[in-house]
Order: structure tokens, then C-alpha cells, then sequence
């Protein structure tokens, strides 16, 4: 097959309820990224707070994402879309409910205190965590719409990550924006729940799961017994794990162990960049937000007409290799105290991620039988969840030893990505489930 051959047969068109999903859902993330830190510190806690309350999301997603994930496929993902976005709305009223609360103080723990509205604000994010499957979900959802047209995965995900990059560049602006209301918290809040409430509407307008199973169901003569000595379950009722062949997949395992390897770089950067721009730099929330707008805006361009042309002139696992070095030597870039090589580190951030997510995405969903890509994707958040509380709690606990060196740590983790990827993209060819 030519590479012109793969060119995205799936119609703008169709992805648009799932881009209008996704895009409102990373639009009220964002919007908290400029101010969390500077409210976390204000409620009482210390740099590696911030890093606990990301890891709280985390914790709760690793245990909700596969649950709603193996529940989408059983019951619909758009159903569960709506659970999951509920959850996030639910979330956001706590984290107006923390902004009015006197800040009463519970106990100190390494020079943090733990105040009544930080409570909230764990609260909150324990809640959003645990109906956090919306991203698995999505994925999931987006395989499906695929599953005809496999060649159209890698530019499909790409257009989920371009509605990311709206997001994260809007998000932050328009918390800079609204910061100048109530007293600094409360404007970006309500745009966060107003958010998170049309992107609950827009769930109604997905299409709905036709069938239990994507491959439609058996006759009803295979379903009621044996064909050839092998029993065949029920095309409408999705097993409470995933298959137990399909984990132990080799194939499988290494993405997920990828996925690991990824989260626990980036979020060991999560954890530290803020603290590290507010000292290191200087930064103030809004040079924080300018950044993070500028870096989503770049990676935007690079989702959209950049990874169309490296997919239609490179395979997918020369795609991937590209981004991956490009996030190397951002982490490279970040470690120096400068704002010039942090503003290139973001570039090259822009450039890596927005090929190398998409095309890993791609490579996850093509790996997995399409009657179980919920399950599998619900793994996969699952074990990003645990990569991202170990990369939080670590990053938050590290930075003040290591500073920028610790964006070191980052660009080594990718470079052991880059060592295993010609068996991560070795062409195998997953069952039907």
C-alpha cells in the first residue's frame, strides 16, 4: 500500500460531536492551569501540594477509567460520555464551594497546612477522577468510527488532538481574562462548569452505539452453543475484564508499558514546570498562561497539516521516532533557566508531542480486537493514571533538589521510548475479539 493510499477517508463532518466533546472537556482543564498553583499555595499548601492534588485525579482515574471504559463497551460510549462529563460538572461546583469557605486550618505536614477549602479541592478532584474516563471513552469511541477505515486512525486522532490544542490555547486565555473577577478564582470557575455543562449537552448529539458489539451480532445459532469445539459468548454482553488474551498480548503489554514510560515523563514536567517558572523565571500567571496558549497553539499547527504530510510521506513508526526526539531535546531545552530556551523547549514540545501522540494512539487502537477497545483503552488510562501519580508526587517531592535538572529525568524516559520502537510499530495483526 502507498503512502497517498492512506489518506483519511472519515469526514470532518462525522468527528465533530466527539471534537466538540473533547475540545469543551480539555477548554475547562485548561482554564485551571494558570491559577491552581497560586491557589493551592494560597489554601494553605507547599509546592509538592500541588503536585498531591494532580496526583489525587490520578489515583481516581486509575481505578474509575477502566471500569467506565469496560462499561462503554457494554452499554454505549455515548452513555457513558455523559456519566463521565456529569462527574466533571459535579467537580467544578466543589471547586466554587472551596473559593467561599474560610480557609480554617486542619494541620501542618512539611511546611504545607491543610486548610478546609484544600480539603474541597482534593475533594474535587478525587470526584472528577473517578468519572475521568472521558478521554479512554473518546478514544474508544473514535476507534470505533475507524474500524473500516484503519488507515484514517492516525489523522483521526490527530483532529482529537488539534480540539486539544483549541482547548489548551483558549483555556488559558480565558482564565487570564476572567481572573479580574470576584476575587481571581471564581470568574475562571463558573467558565470551567458553564464548559463542562455544554460540553454534557453536546454528549446527547453523539451517535449511538448501534450495536452492543462493533462486528454486529452472531447468528443466533453460534451464540447459543459451540461452533468447532469453542464456545462463543454473546455479541450483548461485554465480559467484566478485558479477554485475557488480549492483555497478555505482547503487543499490548508494550503499549502500555510505553504509556507508562510517556505519563511519568510528562508528568514528572507537570509537576515541576510551574513551580519552576514561578521561581526559576519569574513568571507570573498570566506569563504562564501566554506560554502554555503559545505551545498549544504551535502544537495545533503541527496536529493538523504537519502530521498529514509525515503520514502521507513516512510510516507511522518513522512519524512516531520523529516526535519522540523532538521531545527529547525539549527536555533538554527546559532544563536551562532561561525563558529564550524554555519558549524553545515548547516548540519542540509543540512539534514531538503533536506527532508522536497521535500516531501512538493510532498504533494502541490498531493493536487492540475492536470488540474490546474500551476495555483496552480504559488500561491504558488506567496505567497512565499510575504513571502520572508516581511522575506528580515524585516531581513535586524532587524539584526542589534537582530544579531543571529534573527535566533530565524526562528526556532520558524518551529515550528509552525511542529504543523500543521498532517492536512498538512491528506489523502484527490483533484478533476480531
Amino acid at each position: 500500500m502507498t503512502r497517498d493510499s492512506k489518506q483519511s477517508g472519515l469526514s470532518w463532518g462525522r468527528l465533530a460531536p466527539i471534537l466538540a466533546v473533547h475540545l469543551c472537556g480539555t477548554l475547562g482543564f485548561s482554564i485551571a492551569l494558570p491559577f491552581l498553583v497560586f491557589l493551592v499555595a494560597e489554601l494553605g499548601g507547599a509546592p509538592w501540594t500541588y503536585g498531591l492534588v494532580g496526583a489525587t485525579y490520578s489515583a481516581a482515574q486509575m481505578f474509575g477509567a477502566p471500569v467506565l471504559g469496560r462499561w462503554s463497551d457494554r452499554f454505549g460510549r455515548r452513555s457513558i460520555l455523559l456519566l463521565s462529563q456529569a462527574g466533571t460538572a459535579v467537580a467544578w461546583v466543589l471547586f466554587l464551594i472551596a473559593t467561599q469557605l474560610p480557609r480554617l486550618p486542619l494541620g501542618e505536614l512539611a511546611g504545607a497546612t491543610l486548610t478546609v477549602p484544600l480539603v474541597f479541592v482534593f475533594l474535587a478532584r478525587l470526584f472528577d477522577g473517578l468519572t475521568g474516563g472521558n478521554i479512554s471513552v473518546a478514544n474508544a469511541y473514535v476507534a470505533d468510527l475507524t474500524r473500516e477505515d484503519k488507515a484514517s486512525r492516525q489523522l483521526a486522532f490527530g483532529r482529537m488532538g488539534m480540539a486539544s490544542s483549541v482547548g489548551f490555547t483558549l483555556g488559558p486565555a480565558l482564565s487570564g481574562l476572567l481572573a479580574s473577577w470576584g476575587d481571581g478564582y471564581v470568574g475562571p470557575i463558573l467558565a470551567a462548569l458553564a464548559i463542562s455543562l455544554l460540553g454534557l449537552l453536546l454528549c446527547t448529539r453523539l451517535e449511538g452505539q448501534q450495536e452492543k458489539c462493533p462486528d454486529g451480532p452472531p447468528p443466533e445459532a453460534l451464540a447459543a452453543g459451540q461452533v468447532l469445539g469453542q464456545e462463543h459468548r454473546r455479541c450483548d454482553r461485554s465480559p467484566v475484564a478485558p479477554e485475557k488474551g488480549t492483555m497478555d498480548s505482547p503487543l499490548v503489554r508494550l503499549v502500555l508499558g510505553s504509556t507508562f514510560v510517556m505519563f511519568l515523563a510528562f508528568n514528572l514536567y507537570y509537576a515541576s514546570f510551574p513551580v519552576h517558572a514561578t521561581q526559576a523565571l519569574g513568571w507570573t500567571g498570566a506569563a504562564m498562561g501566554l506560554f502554555y496558549s503559545l505551545m498549544s497553539a504551535a502544537m495545533f499547527v503541527v496536529q493538523g497539516p504537519v502530521l498529514k504530510q509525515a503520514s502521507l510521506e513516512l510510516m507511522p513508526s518513522r512519524v512516531f521516532g520523529l516526535g519522540t526526539k523532538g521531545l527529547v531535546f525539549a527536555f533538554l531545552f527546559f532544563a536551562f533557566p532561561s525563558s529564550g530556551a524554555v519558549y524553545a523547549g515548547g516548540l519542540l514540545f509543540a512539534f514531538g508531542n503533536g506527532l508522536a501522540w497521535a500516531t501512538f494512539q493510532a498504533r494502541a487502537a490498531n493493536a487492540t480486537p475492536e470488540s474490546q477497545q474500551g476495555a483496552v483503552q480504559g488500561a491504558i488510562s488506567s496505567v497512565s493514571s499510575l504513571a502520572s501519580i508516581a511522575g506528580l508526587v515524585v516531581g513535586g517531592i524532587a524539584y526542589p533538589w534537582l530544579e531543571g535538572r529534573l527535566f533530565l529525568v524526562s528526556a532520558g524516559l524518551f529515550v528509552g521510548v525511542l529504543l523500543v520502537t521498532g517492536q512498538l510499530f512491528r506489523e502484527t495483526t490483533p484478533s476480531r475479539g
